[in-house]
């Protein structure tokens, strides 16, 4: 089976999904009123943190011992 050649980029699609849900969350919230449990915050940054640490080291490992691209 032949590839399109197409790469899906992993970073988008997680950063996309942190912002959807993260903003559905507020929008929930604060335009609709819905009563959502309160986001803790002093947890929530430093796990993005190292989502973002190993999403980055696993993509960089990956391409370093991938095939050639050429």
């Amino acid at each position: 089976m032949k590839s399109s050649g197409r790469r899906v980029d992993v970073g988008a699609i997680v950063l996309g999904t942190v912002l959807l849900l993260v903003g559905g969350y507020f929008l929930l919230e604060n335009a609709f009123g819905f009563d959502l449990p309160e986001l803790n915050w002093d947890l929530i940054w430093p796990l993005a943190l190292v989502a973002l640490g190993a999403l980055v080291l696993v993509r960089a490992l990956r391409g370093r011992s991938g095939p050639d691209q050429g």
